[in-house]
């Protein structure tokens, strides 16, 4: 039995093997792709002020790190339903609404997708966090540092230092397109309410 298993291995064309894996790649990358434009081009959209971030932390390599305000740290009072029962590890669900600035502020959080919420709101998850059964009668001493995956902007080399000026200076917002399960990707980034670059779809 041994020696069928091995020569039954030998028998596989390592052409079609390359091919095989090929296939599997390219369509992993055609899935993210797709993924990504899928968002850009149908997503609701949000407009959302950027915030300092530490002056020390300057700009790695050719991105900008981006911090958002009344979103990338919120009030455990502000759930929207019951605290878990048990220790979990969960993203959170942000419901966001413009104001009459256009800015989208958080007006609520959940705890998993509201299955009816506002019709004026849209739903962004973040990253998992870790929520602790224990909290639940302290909720308002809870804050949570929450990640969205649009903390990063890539920008051209050496153009950064404008953006992190405008930034530190709260001159800086971005254009963010959610898809239906809350996934987001920044769209538009702007100084002053002028964009100054704009993601193409593909």
């Amino acid at each position: 039995m041994i020696a069928f298993g091995t020569a039954l291995r030998r028998q596989i064309n390592p052409f079609i093997a390359a091919v095989m894996c090929a296939i599997v790649l390219f369509g992993t990358i055609a899935f993210m792709i797709q993924s990504r434009a899928a968002i850009l081009r149908s997503g609701a959209e949000v407009v959302l002020k950027v915030v300092p971030v530490d002056p020390r932390d300057l700009m790695r390599g050719d991105y900008v790190r981006l911090r958002y305000d009344n979103m990338s740290i919120v009030n455990g009072t502000m759930t929207a339903e019951g605290w878990p029962e048990r220790d979990v590890y969960i993203p959170l669900w942000l419901g966001l609404e413009a104001g009459e600035d256009g800015l989208s502020k958080v007006t609520s959080i959940h705890f998993a997708k509201p299955e009816s919420g506002s019709s004026n709101a849209v739903y962004l998850k973040s990253k998992p966090v870790m929520v602790y059964a224990a909290d639940k009668s302290r909720a308002n001493d809870i804050m949570f540092s929450l990640q969205f995956g649009i903390e990063r902007y890539y920008v051209p080399e050496g153009e950064g230092l404008e953006i992190e000026d405008a930034r530190n200076e709260g001159r800086t917002t971005v254009a963010v397109r959610v898809s239906a399960d809350g996934e987001p990707q920044i769209a538009r980034l702007m100084i002053d309410g002028e964009t100054l670059y704009r993601e193409p779809v593909y």
